[in-house]
């Protein structure tokens, strides 16, 4: 498959690179100013950049190669995969070919960033060993707390029932907070309920999204109009500044939606391709499964190794008498090396939760590569694909990623810093600390969606981060619009399906509880019960989606580096694809290209 893959951009629509380099080559002659052939464009419909001679309308659909002509004649090979091709003026005034867009290639198997890779894996286990030398102090410091916690609660409650008691001495007791907790049944009813149900309902939506993907994406652009509409109306007499707001905002999603109508097609194609993917490659969904395990397991790690550090005598500094009002009331906080060190756990606990999700969008992004070059390495529960993509992601590229996790943990962690120091009753500059805050938040959130593109170009290629930086900004540069829009529309419909099926979780365990249980003896708990139903339905289906979300952005850049390869493995599809294309973006598809071949013209 990797050697498929490796020469995917070597071929001109069946016409093998040195004949069409020739062939251009061929139409200059010493004689003549114009060459014969008049246009090239590459790949219009079928998703690649455009290729056009000065003052030529004609063009045509094909595969990317790595030759460039020069205004001489002699053509120059990269080594690189594929490449567009732009008009640009020869040395000599007249027109000439050369390429400046390189499509990817399949690098060979090796560790990138490296240094990254192994900064990470000292602060992991550097962490797991600390909650292991001071986790079993700290779990017993904060027993303790809680003792104390529920021993305070308890007085007071029995304060309460004491003084509620009638002229006669008699009282309910306690009976009010302890005597309706629900027993085991209960909880057990709606965690195995909800477990069921959430995968369940996940797998249905995923057929019924296959077979309805335009109409779907349609109405979920439609829910948020009538939503944000409905916000307005609400907030105008309440609140009139919001309410002003939302309207604007439902003004402006009314013109997105009427001017994005005829791109629902290339959207709902995206959508479909990538739920083929996950479903036909089920066990990406058991590694992202681990993987939330993984998150679960690392932030109880986390906890005990931050609390017992912080408990530490050398990690405090008594507060002097005059000073300890403004500590609540504490005599001791952290010194210089506690702060520095919360910090740094701090660091720690966003870094490791970026790295292990984007681990999951890279091994995404490979097993959608293979079933995009190599469709029978892709086609099984727990294929090939599944488990090289995700070996490779947590190998070779662990630098990769934890590179770009970097970036945007240590933005995370200086919106948390400013956001506390907002915060702050005894800070002067809150306002200021607020809107830098605010900053961040919004820089933060293009970076994450910057990476969210480079981490598929390293599952997809095996780049470092750096290169596949380079590459997202190369595929902005031709395609930009196009991944934005067919991004957005998509996501807009998982969120709202994801949300449908938390809460029809939520409700199932409701219901299931009331046969359990009967609604007098649970009181307010059925409430809990809808909420921990309502949980667990949006985390596990929250899974499914986020694989389909990273899915469709990984044939989005599939579609613009190989669109012939695609229609070689998967000819039905890639025709769908291809008229979608067109349609959504007419501008781009010009027809067909004219070539000169063994002295006369031919149409490729």
């Amino acid at each position: 498959g990797n050697d498929k893959k490796k020469h995917h951009g070597q071929r001109y629509a069946g016409v093998p690179t040195d004949t069409v380099a020739s062939a251009v080559a061929s139409t200059h002659d010493d004689d003549m100013s114009l060459p014969i052939a008049t246009a090239v464009t590459l790949s219009g419909a079928s998703g690649g950049g455009t290729a056009s001679r000065r003052g030529s309308s004609s063009s045509a659909s094909t595969s990317q190669t790595p030759t460039t002509v020069k205004q001489d004649g002699t053509t120059t090979n990269s080594k690189k995969g594929g490449a567009n091709i732009h008009d640009v003026a020869g040395t000599d005034g007249n027109e000439g070919i050369q390429i400046t867009w390189e499509k990817g290639e399949v690098q060979q198997p090796a560790f990138r960033d490296v240094w990254f890779a192994i900064a990470f894996v000292v602060h992991l286990v550097a962490v797991l060993g600390t909650s292991v030398v001071l986790g079993p102090a700290a779990w017993s410091t904060m027993k303790e707390e809680a003792e104390e916690e529920t021993d305070a609660n308890g007085n007071a409650d029995a304060n309460i029932n004491t003084d509620d008691r009638d002229e006669d001495g008699n009282g309910d007791g306690s009976d009010n907070t302890t005597s309706n907790i629900p027993g085991a049944d209960f909880w057990i009813t709606v965690v195995t309920i909800a477990t069921i149900a959430a995968p369940t309902l996940s797998l249905l939506t995923l057929g019924v999204m296959s077979r309805n993907a335009a109409s779907l994406i349609r109405a979920s652009l439609y829910f948020s109009v009538v939503l944000c509409g409905m916000a307005a109306l609400v907030f105008l007499p309440l609140a009139p500044p919001a309410g002003i707001l939302y309207l604007i905002m439902t003004g402006c999603l009314i013109c997105y939606a009427r001017s994005v109508q005829h791109k629902i097609p290339f959207a709902a194609c995206n959508l479909t391709c990538a739920i083929r993917v996950v479903k036909a490659n089920l066990g990406i969904a058991l590694v992202a499964l681990g993987v939330l395990v993984a998150l679960v397991a690392f932030s109880f790690s986390w906890i005990l190794a931050f609390v017992g550090t912080m408990s530490l005598d050398a990690m405090k500094e008594p507060v002097p008498m005059d000073q300890q009002q403004y500590n609540n009331g504490n005599d001791e906080e952290l010194n210089s090396l506690g702060g520095g060190l919360a910090l740094l756990f701090l660091l720690s606990f966003y870094w490791t939760h970026q790295v292990l999700q984007n681990i999951l969008r890279s091994s995404v992004a490979g097993v959608v590569g293979t079933w995009w070059f190599t469709p029978l390495e892709a086609s099984s529960f727990c294929s090939p694909a599944v488990r090289d993509s995700f070996l490779r992601s947590s190998t070779y590229s662990l630098g990769s990623v934890a590179f770009g996790s970097l970036i945007v943990a240590i933005l995370q962690l200086l919106r948390s810093i400013l956001r506390s120091a907002a915060n702050d009753r005894n800070n002067r500059n809150g306002i200021l600390h607020c809107i830098a805050a605010c900053i961040l938040l919004y820089l933060e959130r293009i970076v994450e969606y910057f990476n969210k593109w480079a981490y598929i170009y390293v599952g997809l290629y095996g780049y470092d981060y750096i290169s596949a930086g380079k590459k997202v900004m190369n595929l902005f540069k031709t395609r930009g619009w196009t991944a934005i829009i067919a991004d957005n529309l998509v996501n807009r419909l998982l969120g709202i399906v994801c949300l449908t099926i938390g809460l029809l979780t939520g409700v199932a365990t409701l219901l299931a509880a009331l046969l359990v249980e009967e609604l007098e003896s649970t009181g307010g708990w059925l409430g809990a019960g809808f909420t921990v139903g309502f949980v667990i339905g949006l985390v596990l289906s929250g899974i499914v989606m986020g694989l389909l979300s990273s899915a469709v952005d990984s044939i989005i850049v599939c579609f613009a580096e190989a669109p012939n390869e695609f229609a070689e493995s998967h000819p039905s599809l890639a025709q769908e694809m291809q008229t979608a294309w067109s349609a959504a973006w007419p501008e781009e598809f010009r027809g067909v290209a004219i070539v000169a071949l063994g002295g006369g013209l031919g149409i490729v």
